[in-house]
């Protein structure tokens, strides 16, 4: 129901519903002028919210070919999903009346540029692809991580952490496979090099007994079987270079083969993508959250569009079908082919799936166990620390200009499993996030959020507007890019196609 977009012109009579914004702002008396002149013209598109999903959807839009208008009621960029100064920390999630102490030798407020969801983007296939065809890698500036690692419990029930295994080189000098284990890896990183999914010969595997591996029919633990690996190998490879939820060995067998060389294959593409990476990932300085909102600015003026930031939302307007046809601020409508809404601007239209807790720590060294590291994604698989959900750890600081050149801010977040009744925030994570914690001890501060995951209502159709749901508690951007394209093409009535 929403082709609309593929088409240009606009049902009519025209209904006008006010629904209550859930969050409001307020135009200055200087912009007066200009957000009316942005009133004035229909649009493809109205997006409300510029978290970096809305702002990456409006972006892709609007380079191919749509006029998008963006609306943020808040005041900062970014809405929600805003990067957050210190005082902005201490204010979100401190005490009440907490400030930073001089003692804690914390550095100034804007020092700090916090991610309230921090994601790391892979720096190959997809999501990179994604982002150039939205004119957004061209207005932002990304930097290396400079690690990725992997955590693991050792047989005597301590922990360890280590690079994720992407070279022979890696596998020969690591500590987190047995020595009899090495050389089969090494044999299938040496296949994993000449495979290529367009050329069948490339399929054939094998050092003594050559055998043409049925990839598309085999499942990730039968490929594993084939290559001789121990389970435990498999789930270090899979969890790693395979980018797959670190829960026991079960999922392999639902994985195909095909699926999990393909992310292994991409893996270890992007250390090639650009020059002196090592590890695959590429962060936005200064963070993703409003760093995303200030591209799709550019982007969306460059075609035609428009951002406004701050300005509030009265409510929206329907067709007689009961799809959203544009909004109205101020008194002021604004006609649009489509609407589309973060989940904070259509809570009648979502539902909380599940809730998430993350923990921000303010640290004078690099987490623990990660070496030289001066930025870093680490992944606590599931079945490592007892969990049935994973724990995610994106940690920076001079480097991409998230905190003090001497100082780092590390984010871990984990889908809350216990019950949390009558617990504070840091309470929750502390039980939930208890195999990070001695990564990052010393802490200079530490605060702590649950945040609900709002998901579409399995009638959110029936709301006129294309809904979009919010950040999960992964650090890759995988599930974010994903929703992306399945949103796009509800409203376009068509595929994403990466220029």
């Amino acid at each position: 129901f929403f082709s609309p977009l593929a088409s240009s012109s606009l049902a009519s009579p025209m209904r006008l519903a006010l629904l209550l914004a859930s969050i409001s702002g307020s135009a200055t008396a200087s912009d007066a002028t200009s957000w009316r002149s942005s009133f004035d013209k229909r649009y493809d598109a109205v997006v409300l919210g510029s978290g970096p999903k809305e702002s990456l959807l409006a972006s892709l839009l609007a380079s191919n070919g749509k006029s998008v208008l963006q609306l943020e009621p808040r005041r900062a960029p970014g809405g929600v999903a805003a990067s957050l100064d210190l005082g902005q920390l201490y204010e979100r999630m401190g005490a009440p009346g907490e400030k930073p102490e001089p003692k804690l030798k914390l550095g100034t407020p804007e020092e700090y540029s916090a991610d309230v969801a921090p994601k790391v983007l892979m720096a190959g296939g997809k999501e990179l692809e994604m982002l150039v065809s939205s004119g957004l890698w061209q207005q932002m500036d990304f930097r290396r991580v400079h690690r990725s690692f992997l955590y693991r419990t050792k047989p005597d029930g301590s922990s360890d952490v280590h690079r994720v295994l992407v070279t022979a080189e890696d596998v020969l000098k690591t500590r987190s496979l047995p020595p009899l284990e090495k050389p089969k890896v090494v044999l299938l990183l040496a296949w994993l090099d000449k495979w290529d999914e367009s050329v069948p010969g490339t399929y054939v595997a094998g050092r003594l007994s050559k055998k043409r591996l049925p990839l598309g029919k085999m499942s990730a633990a039968s490929f594993f079987r084939y290559w001789d690996v121990a389970p435990e190998t498999a789930q270090l490879l899979s969890a790693g270079l395979g980018e797959a939820p670190g829960a026991p060995t079960r999922p392999l067998r639902k994985r195909t083969a095909l699926d999990l060389v393909r992310a292994m294959k991409r893996y270890r593409g992007s250390f090639k993508t650009f020059q002196y990476m090592t590890s695959p990932y590429v962060y936005p300085v200064k963070g993703s959250g409003s760093a995303f909102a200030r591209g799709a600015a550019k982007v969306l003026a460059q075609h035609g569009g428009a951002s406004l930031v701050g300005r509030p939302v009265d409510g929206l307007m329907y067709r007689p079908d009961g799809t959203a046809c544009g909004v109205t601020s101020e008194g002021v409508s604004v006609e649009a082919g489509c609407v589309i809404a973060a989940p904070e601007h259509a809570p009648e239209a979502v539902e909380t799936s599940y809730s998430v807790v993350r923990m921000y720590a303010l640290l004078s060294h690099a987490p623990n166990k990660c070496k030289d590291a001066r930025s870093c994604r680490l992944l606590i698989p599931a079945a490592q620390a007892g969990r049935k959900h994973d724990i995610h750890l994106v940690c920076s600081g001079g480097a991409h200009r998230v905190a003090p050149a001497d100082r780092w801010l590390a984010v871990v977040s984990t889908r809350v499993e216990g019950d949390t009744a009558g617990l504070s925030a840091l309470q929750v994570a502390k039980r939930e996030l208890a195999a990070a914690i001695p990564l990052l001890r010393p802490t200079r501060k530490i605060f702590a959020e649950v945040s609900p995951v709002y998901a579409p209502r399995a009638d959110a159709a029936s709301s006129g507007v294309c809904v979009l749901g919010s950040c999960d508690e992964t650090s890759t951007f995988d599930s974010l890019v994903a929703d992306v394209e399945a949103a796009y093409e509800t409203v376009t009535g068509e595929p994403l196609q990466p220029q």
